[in-house]
């Protein structure tokens, strides 16, 4: 979509960003576009299809990038209009051997109903029947509960984990246990469900190293690379 076809409200109250998501061996990865900014739902869902727009690849640097993530909302698939860019666009990715991640993420206080989240289930099926769709649950910690997932762990590829760098410090001064906890949950996760950790909100040289001490796959911040503006 372009810029001329959005609204003012739109332009005043979002902005997109990329960032990168690297291996533990610093090479790229992929890249997360996120929706900065606060507004209309309506609005947040023209941000969402911009966001996808973004994800196509226009030259040859954006085509090494191999895996796409677009955050968004959870409730936002309740927009049957954007699932189906959403699919469209994970085809387009596909024909250029990249993969398209929804990296999802489920604000506080906006837990769904059941019938919400019954249909919210169901679009998450229907996005991963399309087998070139991978799926992100986003903001994980250690106390996320079975009640805040629409649906057990193992429906998701990866997990994105705001990386708990003062909490880990703490925990390792006061040796509170907080960090062999982690550990040990996220492996027990790995083992049953296959899925994959990316650290996020790595910040800093010695977060970095912290980081690389737990089983994360990838990494993600401003320490490997700063969001850029889109």
């Amino acid at each position: 979509m372009n810029n001329e076809q959005l609204s003012p409200a739109y332009t005043v109250d979002f902005t997109l960003a990329r960032q990168a998501i690297v291996e533990r061996t610093h090479a790229l990865w992929g890249s997360e576009i996120s929706v900065v900014g606060s507004g209309h739902r309506e609005q947040l869902e023209v941000a969402y299809r911009e966001a996808l727009q973004r994800s196509h690849p226009r030259h040859k640097a954006l085509q090494q990038v191999g895996h796409r993530l677009v955050n968004i909302d959870q409730a936002a698939l309740m927009n049957e209009p954007l699932v189906k860019d959403i699919i469209a666009a994970a085809h387009v990715l596909k024909t250029h051997g990249q993969t398209l991640t929804v990296s999802l993420h489920n604000p506080l206080g906006a837990l769904p109903d059941p019938a919400e989240r019954r249909g919210m289930v169901r679009q998450l099926y229907k996005l991963k029947d399309q087998g070139c769709i991978k799926l992100a649950y986003s903001g994980y910690t250690l106390d996320t509960t079975r009640g805040d997932l629409l649906i057990e762990l193992d429906l998701y590829d990866y997990i994105k984990m705001p990386f708990p760098d003062s909490a880990l410090r703490l925990s390792l001064n006061t040796r509170s246990g907080l960090f062999d906890r982690l550990y040990d949950h996220m492996l027990e996760l790995i083992n049953a469900t296959g899925v994959r950790f990316i650290a996020d909100h790595v910040e800093f040289c010695d977060s970095a190293m912290l980081a690389k001490n737990l089983p994360f796959k990838y990494f993600q911040g401003g320490y490997y690379a700063p969001a850029d503006r889109l």
